[in-house]
């Protein structure tokens, strides 16, 4: 039986990133086209990720400002609902389960108004 701190130190060893399922893009079933604007998506969150973990101290703030922009930028070239609910939520659960649980609300309610 391995311990938490065993199961944490596997898991930071590897990453794993959302689908085309996960991000539910607004592409009128084009698969090929939901495929190439996921794999730009989740090269924002191997920078982002790669940035989080790079030995400097980070804050969620700053994590999120390498995320988040990026995906503004890919939301306006492609409007397929990038940032839509389902968009923080795939960011949410990849940071959660690649970078630290306890980020997980923070990056699902970035921006959040109201």
């Amino acid at each position: 039986m391995q311990t938490l701190g065993e199961k944490l130190a596997e898991m930071a060893k590897t990453e794993a990133y959302p689908t085309v399922d996960d991000w539910r893009l607004l592409v009128d079933d084009n698969i090929e086209l939901a495929q190439s604007i996921v794999l730009e998506l989740n090269a924002v969150l191997k920078g982002a990720i790669e940035f989080a973990k790079s030995p400097m101290l980070k804050t969620y703030s700053q994590i999120a400002e390498e995320v988040f922009p990026k995906l503004e930028h890919l939301e306006q070239k492609y409007q397929v609902g990038i940032l839509d609910s389902e968009g923080y939520q795939a960011v949410a659960l990849f940071f959660g389960v690649n970078y630290t649980p306890a980020i997980y609300d923070y990056m699902r309610y970035y921006g959040a108004k109201g």
